[in-house]
């Protein structure tokens, strides 16, 4: 019984599918779904990358929040570029400094090398002779 209702059912429903892709009404069967499609897919994929970003936002949020809690992690000031230009003034002598040319790529970095500690001891003992 409940087999003969669904077969007659499924009859009827290819009946009425058959009339509406004939002629001017298979914009049903083919215009339709395309748009249907294009909409709820655009709305399915804003809907699903959205989630992706809440997702990872609110796990950040909750450990930026545990960690300050239990204070494994204090909180970190901002790093300015004052701040970093402090910090190496503080490191540096920035005001007694030698331009050192590198060697070539034809030239013998040993060699190179030797020859500007050469340079450099030549050029102290003459500004320590000038400075007497």
């Amino acid at each position: 019984m409940v087999t003969s209702q669904a077969s007659e059912l499924f009859s009827q429903l290819t009946a009425k599918w058959k009339t509406l892709s004939s002629g001017t009404r298979a914009f049903f069967k083919v215009g339709l779904p395309m748009i249907i499609m294009v909409v709820g897919g655009s709305y399915g994929l804003e809907r699903f990358s959205s989630l992706r970003y809440d997702v990872q936002f609110r796990k950040r949020r909750i450990d930026k929040d545990i960690e300050e809690k239990f204070g494994w992690k204090k909180k970190e000031e901002p790093v300015t570029l004052e701040k970093q230009y402090e910090k190496v003034q503080g490191q540096l002598d920035v005001s007694d400094w030698e331009n050192i040319r590198g060697p070539r790529p034809w030239e013998d970095s040993k060699e190179f090398q030797l020859k500007m500690a050469e340079q450099r001891q030549r050029r102290k003992q003459q500004s320590d002779t000038t400075d007497q």
